[in-house]
């Protein structure tokens, strides 16, 4: 397991950013203007670690993450702990089977277009709100921002958060949904940690004597890394 997934599965509070680059000026006679700035709009997730993380338990993590640093990335997923995985769960109606069989047929701008669809109702919901759809290996998941039901077309046309960042070929791939899907992140801050005494400290006679509990020195900001998308 990478040492930003372990980050991710033993956090105790996440905070998520995906929001646009907007500027707000206000004109001397007090108008308000905005103006957005065009970027991949990446994630930022800031994760919250316990402070009773013990050393011993600890020690190849700690490792793993003095050799990233603060500019390797790596891949991580939500759905791995239990107490993470009903954050990005999928909320639509669709079995994995019905899920695995779609393709994407078209991606321009924020406008994804599924065909190979399931024969199911035309009323079925097949994507809520806030679902994630990853695009075949492209690490870059995306949210639908509309509900999105089966309707009776060849295809559906799925509004995305973002416009489509991916230079590959996505024509033809498949995709994965919720807590499935992967994200490339990095962390450009890495804090520090400090050892304090405490935890298990076995006897003598046992495999351990003295341990420390760690303690960061801040929240670990994971950055989506787009540069290759």
């Amino acid at each position: 397991m990478s040492g930003l997934q372990t980050i991710v599965d033993k956090c105790q509070g996440m905070e998520i950013d995906r929001r646009k680059v907007v500027g707000i000026q206000t004109t001397r006679n007090e108008v308000a203007r905005t103006s957005e700035t065009p970027t991949f709009n990446p994630w930022r997730i800031n994760l919250t670690m316990p402070a009773s993380l013990r050393y011993n338990e600890a020690r190849a993590l700690m490792e793993q993450l003095d050799v990233l640093d603060r500019n390797t990335p790596q891949v991580v997923t939500f759905g791995n702990a239990s107490c993470l995985s009903w954050i990005f769960r999928y909320q639509g109606s669709l079995a994995t089977s019905q899920l695995n069989q779609m393709t994407v047929e078209s991606f321009i701008g924020n406008q994804l277009k599924l065909t190979n669809l399931p024969a199911i109702n035309a009323n079925r919901v097949m994507f809520e709100q806030n679902d994630l759809i990853q695009i075949g290996n492209y690490t870059f998941p995306f949210t639908s921002t509309t509900k999105v039901t089966r309707g009776t077309d060849s295809f559906i046309t799925i509004t995305t958060h973002r416009p489509n960042i991916i230079t590959g070929v996505v024509n033809g791939a498949g995709i994965t949904v919720g807590n499935a899907c992967q994200f490339y992140m990095f962390c450009p801050n890495m804090p520090t940690y400090k050892l304090y005494p405490g935890g298990a400290d076995y006897s003598a006679g046992g495999t351990l004597v003295g341990n420390a509990l760690i303690e960061f020195s801040g929240e670990f900001s994971l950055y989506e890394w787009v540069a290759t998308a």
